[in-house]
């Protein structure tokens, strides 16, 4: 299984390694040190402090307020619909904040080219062509945007399976 969720992790952009980790982490069912992680996954410390630092801020691992022995403690995020709203929800923003930006950089170059009196027909009509896609594209962020915004809020998970099954065992405990 922690193979199986390394090779996933890794299709949707996270190392190998640090689902590795993350899979490990998951079924320890306590927190680690980076120490414990270090020996469990047979790492040099600073990949370790690397895919620990990327799965905190994908929050696939939480850092915790309490220590041992000194040292921090880090715990994985058991809830699989929780880590996926973190995990993509992460990824998916960053996507509409760097191409948002882009967009926004570019339309007035684009508009100030489509405006300018010394170009050719030819030049103008690609200038067109693209101010087209930098639209459509510009809707689909705003799409995106709301998508995270959905995800990141977690009305997106009010069909999900662990939200219907814990609704059943809800009318199952009332009935009896």
């Amino acid at each position: 299984m922690i193979e199986a969720i390394a090779e996933t992790m890794d299709l949707y952009g996270a190392t190998y390694s640090s689902g590795q980790l993350y899979g490990i982490m998951f079924f320890e069912n306590r927190p680690m040190t980076l120490d414990e992680m270090k020996t469990q996954m047979n790492m040099s410390k600073s990949n370790m402090s690397y895919a620990v630092r990327a799965l905190v801020e994908s929050r696939m691992v939480n850092k915790l307020n309490e220590k041992q022995d000194r040292k921090e403690l880090y715990a994985a995020e058991t809830d699989f619909f929780r880590a996926f709203q973190h995990f993509f929800s992460h990824k998916l923003q960053h996507e509409v904040d760097v191409m948002t930006e882009a967009i926004a950089q570019a339309l007035p170059e684009l508009t100030e080219i489509i405006l300018e009196e010394h170009i050719t027909d030819e030049e103008r009509k690609l200038a067109l062509q693209d101010l087209h896609k930098f639209r459509h594209a510009k809707k689909y962020y705003e799409w995106l945007q709301q998508f995270v915004d959905t995800l990141r809020s977690g009305a997106f998970f009010n069909e999900a399976p662990a939200k219907a099954d814990s609704a059943s065992n809800e009318k199952e405990t009332h009935n009896e």
